[in-house]
C-alpha cells in the first residue's frame, strides 16, 4: 500500500471516527441518561414523582403552600404552589406514554380561573400535543419529558445520578469504539480500491451520518453472546448481574435504581423470575444482600414487590 493510500485511510478514519465520536458523547450519551432516568421516574408513585416536580420547580421561584393551607384545602386534584405572593396550580401527569391534550390545557385555564390563581403548570414525562402548546399562552406552562429531566434530576440523590451518567457513558464508550472500528475499516477499504498512480482528493470523502453507525453500534454492544473477562470490580460485577438477569424469562430489563437495589422490570406480571435472580446475586459476596425491587408492566393489577436473598 503507498503512502498516498495510507494517509487516504488515515484520513477517512480520523473524519468519519470524530464525527461518530463527537455525535455519540454530545447527542446519544445525553439522550440515553435522560431516557433511562425518566423510565426510573416512571416506575415511582404517583406522589414520589409529583414531589420531586414541586422540588424542582423552585428553581423557577415555585415554593409549595403552608401544611396549613394544604388540610385545609382537603382533597384537590392539583396541587397548589406559590410565586411572587400569588397562587399557581400544578397538575402532574404521571406515565411515559402520556400526552398532554388541547382539552387538557383548556381544563387547566378553566381551574385557574376557579381558584382565581396566577396561572397553571402542567408537567408529564411522556409528550404534549402541537395543540397543546398552541393553546397553552398566557397562564398555563407545560412541560414535557424533555423539558422536566433537567428540572428533576437535580433532586435525584446522588447515587442515582451517578449511575445514570455511569451507564450512560459506559454505553457511549461501547458505541464509540464500534464507531472508530467502522471507520479505520472504510477507511481501509476505501484506500484499497482508490485508483492508483492519481493524486487522491480526500476532501472528497463523504463521511456517513454518524447517527447510522452509532444506532449500529448499540446492538453489538448489548450482545449477550460476546465473551465477557470475569468482574473483578464491584462495578463490573453490578454490570455482569444486569447482564445475566435480563436472560432470565419473564424480565424485561434491569438496572441498580441504587447501589443497594436492583430495580428489575417485568414482562408480565404473572412471572416469577425470583429464584434465577436469587442464584445469580449470591454468586457475589458484596452485592448478595441487595434489595429486588420486582415491578410489573403497566397496568398490571399486581403491585410492585420487595424482597431480600439474602441477609447478613
Amino acid at each position: 500500500m503507498s503512502a498516498s493510500s495510507l494517509l487516504l485511510a488515515f484520513a477517512v478514519t480520523v473524519i468519519l471516527g470524530g464525527a461518530a465520536t463527537a455525535w455519540i458523547w454530545l447527542v446519544l450519551r445525553p439522550r440515553s441518561e435522560r431516557d433511562e432516568g425518566l423510565r426510573l421516574l416512571a416506575a415511582m408513585r404517583w406522589r414520589e414523582f409529583s414531589k420531586l416536580v414541586v422540588d424542582g420547580l423552585r428553581s423557577r421561584g415555585f415554593k409549595p403552600e403552608a401544611a396549613e393551607d394544604t388540610a385545609e384545602r382537603g382533597q384537590d386534584s392539583v396541587l397548589h404552589l406559590r410565586r411572587d405572593n400569588r397562587e399557581w396550580l400544578l397538575a402532574c401527569k404521571h406515565g411515559l406514554n402520556y400526552r398532554i391534550t388541547e382539552t387538557m390545557v383548556a381544563d387547566m385555564t378553566d381551574a385557574v380561573r376557579f381558584h382565581g390563581a396566577a396561572g397553571g403548570v402542567v408537567a408529564t414525562l411522556g409528550e404534549v400535543d402541537a395543540e397543546a402548546r398552541r393553546a397553552a399562552v398566557g397562564r398555563v406552562e407545560l412541560f414535557d419529558g424533555s423539558t422536566l429531566w433537567p428540572i428533576v434530576h437535580a433532586q435525584l440523590s446522588p447515587g442515582v445520578r451517578d449511575e445514570l451518567s455511569a451507564k450512560a457513558r459506559n454505553a457511549a464508550m461501547r458505541q464509540a469504539t464500534i464507531a472508530c472500528a467502522a471507520a479505520l475499516t472504510l477507511g481501509l477499504v476505501t484506500a484499497l480500491v482508490a485508483p492508483r498512480g492519481e493524486p487522491v482528493d480526500t476532501m472528497a470523502v463523504t463521511p456517513s451520518p454518524p447517527a447510522s453507525g452509532a444506532s449500529d453500534a448499540a446492538p453489538a454492544a448489548g450482545n449477550p453472546t460476546v465473551a465477557a473477562a470475569a468482574p473483578t470490580s464491584e462495578d463490573e460485577q453490578r454490570d455482569d448481574v444486569i447482564r445475566m438477569v435480563t436472560t432470565l424469562p419473564g424480565v424485561e430489563r434491569a438496572m441498580w435504581s441504587t447501589r443497594s437495589t436492583l430495580l428489575v422490570y417485568l414482562t408480565d406480571e404473572a412471572a416469577d423470575p425470583v429464584s434465577g435472580i436469587c442464584d445469580i446475586m449470591n454468586k457475589y459476596e458484596t452485592l448478595r444482600t441487595s434489595r429486588l425491587h420486582l415491578q410489573p408492566p403497566a397496568g398490571a393489577t399486581r403491585p410492585a414487590r420487595f424482597l431480600q436473598c439474602s441477609t447478613y
